[in-house]
């Protein structure tokens, strides 16, 4: 069986592939080691861009494995948000231009994985993304709203946030949330394209316009699950009454049924 997580240099960029059949479910360990090979990747002295893709067929990640979550105390729980905050701080802060490839679904903590690119590209006829946290139980954490805020347009961010939306190709693209479309059987030649188009420029420049761009964002991605003082704090929400209810009913099958 193949390296789950790969690193390979082909020409102007870096390409990290990650292969977890069937769904592309993240663990701590997985998201730990994105976050490592995504940092080696930004560190290496020639390609000036970063890909992130997929290796499944029509599938770009599912998000956090529900069961890992599930079969774990409040503690565990605990411990596999800190790892997504890692990888949220681990990858926002990469340096060089970086590129997601949504060759497929991009569900709760795959849509985060996707968005804390600076670009993304989807296939127009399988993609989707959507940020379900809310419909299983836990809001979708303050700085990744500051995040979203700053991709999306404005009129989307209440439905992405809130209502736990799920865009198709055409309407992310409208929402903000993707960069451009593209079938199948042209989705590398799109990335290709604007992997050229980057890396004909100069990548100091390229690292500076990002710095700006992020400049506002930056610290709440570095501490993404900060209470803004107004509300719980998101670890409040990975017990059994909130998120633990969320994953039940989406593992039967069932509406959820919070108390709160």
């Amino acid at each position: 069986m193949p390296d789950a997580i790969t690193l390979t240099h082909q020409g102007p960029a870096s390409v990290v592939t990650f292969t977890l059949p069937p769904f592309n479910l993240l663990d701590i360990q997985t998201m730990d080691e994105l976050v490592a090979v995504h940092q080696e990747a930004d560190a290496h002295p020639e390609p000036r861009v970063i890909v992130t893709r997929s290796g499944l067929e029509g599938m770009f990640c599912n998000g956090l494995n529900p069961l890992t979550v599930l079969e774990a105390n409040d503690a565990g729980r605990r411990d596999v948000f800190e790892g997504v905050a890692r990888l949220v701080k681990g990858l926002y802060t990469l340096k060089k231009p970086h590129i997601a490839v949504i060759n497929g679904p991009a569900m709760a903590g795959g849509a985060v994985l996707a968005i804390l690119a600076d670009l993304r590209y989807m296939d127009s006829e399988r993609g989707a993304i959507c940020f379900a946290e809310a419909k299983v139980g836990v809001p979708v954490p303050p700085g990744m709203v500051s995040v979203i805020a700053g991709v999306c347009h404005p009129n989307a961010l209440r439905e992405i946030v809130m209502l736990g939306k799920k865009y198709d190709p055409q309407p992310a693209v409208e929402a903000g949330l993707v960069d451009g479309l593209a079938p199948a059987a042209g989705l590398d030649a799109l990335v290709d394209k604007q992997v050229a188009r980057l890396s004909r420029l100069s990548l100091d420049v390229l690292i500076a316009c990002k710095a700006s761009l992020r400049a506002t964002t930056i610290e709440k991605a570095n501490d993404p699950f900060a209470s803004n003082g107004r509300c719980k704090h998101f670890m409040e929400f990975v017990g059994d009454e909130y998120l633990g209810e969320g994953l039940r009913a989406f593992m039967e099958g069932r509406q959820p049924v919070f108390v709160k």
